[in-house]
């Protein structure tokens, strides 16, 4: 037996080993991430409520992805990028379910590794309650407010995003096979999260998704602050983002908008994300789907950019009203007349 072949055995005997364990872990952890999801028996209640809040969810996935097979909407990329997140994942791969890694933050702390198994019942009833109350607000409107986010998060026994993220993926039918500590380390400052592995039962492929507690403060985006370096390296990537207080209009945030959208190849979006401007019509394919007519001016949030062009853009393409709710247009008239999408591509 040859040295090269000795060592191709010893390669594989590890990789078969470094599976195995992976998969011992993810039977271990199965029963608490269903009793998460509520899709065990264990607790009735917490599985009830649930079903309730996740039929009216999968309504509104099933909807954008029956709305989206009508129109000429195709997001070939392999990583996709969704800033100030939450733990929005349902509209996330309604938008995009064929890539193979997501990478999200949000301001919320990642909550990992979770404590669980060393709770009182008592304890525990508050990680399932903060769940599903999260579960019950975003089918309320289809996208989370920060404040309710941190409300739940915050509390010490859910500690974090972690069980949120898990139970909502588990209730799209994606089974957890790995699990993982993240950081970017820069100078001075070190960003935390997690990394998932799952296999997604419908469609039969596997995929990753990484979590990040990023607040982005207006200097981040230069080289050596850990951002700049692991977002620069990012190839064939889309980006997904709603609800995003326009935080990436003005200019306060340049360098790293500048940053997420270098390698951006597909933009998914409502009018509260990246502003018009910086998708010029001899660099990009342009549409709308719904209608835009106006943004809106939040507590507490960025001002937007006044955007005539968009309203132009708009009225041009007289789409008919979205069958969802998307980003902030729900607020002002509790229905979908001023809900858009919008699709840019690089050409």
């Amino acid at each position: 037996m040859t040295k090269k072949l000795i060592i191709c055995l010893l390669f594989l005997t590890l990789q078969c080993q470094f599976q195995e364990k992976k998969t011992e872990v993810a039977i271990i952890e199965t029963p608490i991430y269903d009793e998460w999801a509520g899709l065990s028996e264990t607790d009735p209640l917490h599985k009830n409520e649930m079903d309730l809040s996740w039929k009216k969810l999968i309504q509104t996935s099933d909807t954008i992805k029956s709305y989206l097979k009508g129109k000429n909407y195709q997001p070939k990329v392999k990583t996709v990028v969704y800033p100030f997140s939450g733990i929005d994942v349902l509209n996330l791969f309604s938008f995009y379910p064929t890539c193979e890694r997501y990478i999200l933050f949000g301001l919320e702390d990642p909550g990992y590794p979770n404590q669980y198994n060393s709770l009182s019942e008592k304890e525990k009833q508050i990680v399932k309650q903060g769940i599903r109350n999260l579960s019950d607000h975003l089918a309320g409107r289809n996208y989370f407010t920060y404040r309710k986010m941190k409300e739940e998060t915050k509390k010490k026994e859910l500690n974090g995003a972690y069980p949120v993220f898990v139970a909502f993926l588990r209730r799209m039918g994606k089974e957890v096979l790995d699990s993982k500590e993240e950081v970017i380390a820069g100078k001075g400052i070190t960003y935390k999260g997690f990394t998932l592995s799952l296999y997604d039962t419908k469609l039969k492929k596997q995929e990753s998704l990484t979590y990040f507690k990023i607040f982005l403060i207006g200097n981040e985006g230069i080289p050596g602050d850990g951002l700049y370096e692991y977002f620069s390296e990012l190839t064939n990537v889309g980006i997904f983002t709603k609800s995003a207080e326009y935080l990436f209009h003005g200019e306060k945030r340049k360098l790293v908008r500048d940053l997420l959208l270098k390698n951006a190849e597909f933009v998914v979006q409502d009018e509260s994300g990246f502003p018009l401007r910086f998708f010029p019509e001899d660099n990009w394919n342009r549409n709308i789907f719904g209608r835009y007519e106006r943004s809106w001016n939040l507590s507490g949030a960025v001002i937007p950019e006044i955007q005539p062009e968009l309203k132009s853009l708009s009225e041009s393409t007289n789409d008919s009203i979205l069958p969802f709710p998307f980003g902030y247009g729900y607020l002002g008239t509790k229905d979908n007349r001023q809900s858009a999408v919008l699709v840019f591509s690089k050409k």
